[in-house]
């Protein structure tokens, strides 16, 4: 393994700095974020409203920003069936913030 002399610094200050700049929203960021359909958001658990519906072997996920009311299209869904092996599916095809969630099991997931 090779050994480093103390005063090597592999990335300078600018390199991290430009590396950890978001172009789609011109910000830099040093955690992980995520777009909720309006806002950027920290990526962890606490952050989200999370409405989950199990039906046998499928389970019905949906996140949001806190306070988002069901009835408002600022949904992520997805459905995850476990009938055979785990098969994971997206309300609309896609993992956008765009779907109601007051019945996940009427969505179209594909």
């Amino acid at each position: 393994m090779p050994i480093k002399p103390t005063s090597f610094i592999e990335n300078s200050g600018q390199t991290v700095q430009n590396s950890s700049f978001d172009k789609d929203y011109g910000v830099n960021t040093v955690e992980s974020l995520g777009h909720d359909g309006v806002n950027l958001q920290r990526l962890n658990a606490d952050a989200l409203a999370l409405k989950v519906t199990v039906s046998g072997s499928i389970t019905y996920v949906g996140i949001a920003a806190p306070g988002t009311a069901q009835a408002t299209a600022k949904w992520q869904c997805k459905k995850i069936d476990e009938t055979t092996g785990t098969v994971v599916t997206w309300a609309d095809g896609d993992a956008d913030f765009n779907n109601v969630a007051t019945d996940l099991t009427s969505l179209t997931y594909s």
